[in-house]
This record gives C-alpha cells, structure tokens and sequence, in this order.
C-alpha cells in the first residue's frame, strides 16, 4: 500500500510540473467519452476507488476502473463543444439526454453533438454514452 501511495505523490507532483502551459486535464473512459477539466486551481483527489479532479473551471469524477488515460491540453471543448452537452447549454446533464431522445425520435433536427459516442451516427447507443458521462462526472 505504501508503494501505491508515493506512487500517487509522484504521479501528482508529475501533474503539477506539466500542467504549466496547458489549459485543461482530460480523461478518456472505457466507453470513448472524454470529460475534461480546467488546470486553474486543480485538484485531484482519490476516494472510492474513484479520481475527483476539481478546479477553479469546473469538477469531474471518474472511476478509476473505467478510465483509460488522461492528458493535458489546450483544447477543453471537442470540436462539437463539451462531448454530451446535446442542447449547447454548458453542461452535460438530463435535459441533453431528452435533447438526444428528441434528435432520435425526429422531434428536432439531427446535430453533430447527438453524436456522442462519435460513431457518425445518432441513435440509442449515443444514449448509453450519455448516460455513462453523466453518471461518471
């Protein structure tokens, strides 16, 4: 445990020293998603076998067993805005899974950000993504 520990230390202060220059720390799940955070004021805390990185530009939470990577970068947004935010309102919650239903059931015009898994197409796995990025931010 104790090797886990400095692990961690040195992963942090690691963190710390690249983080100057870059804008935002992302994090790439199991699914695809991606879920970013900026680096003013970051802080990254392990609990519950989960990361919480909280910062002066937001928070996200994501569980250690289904993150694949993170990385630092300038770019906080995908091309298509926050990878989630269906409706373009800032933020990635319910109200973009009803968006998306809308967008599925033909209610409302199709939109690049329906594409939440990013597999050129809008349909109920998009939903599935959606539901895992909120559920793990």
């Amino acid at each position: 445990m104790k090797k886990f520990v400095f692990a961690m230390l040195v992963l942090l202060m690691g963190i710390s020293a690249q983080a100057q220059g870059f804008t935002y720390l992302r994090f790439n799940t199991g699914s695809g998603t991606e879920n970013c955070v900026a680096t003013d004021g970051l802080r990254i805390v392990f609990n519950n076998g989960k990361l919480v990185a909280t910062s002066n530009g937001g928070n996200a939470t994501i569980m250690l067993s289904s993150m694949n990577y993170m990385y630092f970068s300038n770019e906080g947004e995908s091309s298509q805005g926050i990878v989630g935010d269906v409706n373009h309102d800032g933020s990635v919650d319910v109200r973009d899974i009803s968006a998306l239903i809308n967008m599925i059931m033909a209610f409302t015009p199709e939109e690049e950000s329906g594409d939440v898994n990013g597999d050129g197409r809008i349909n109920v796995s998009d939903i599935t993504a959606l539901i895992d990025i909120i559920m793990h931010s």
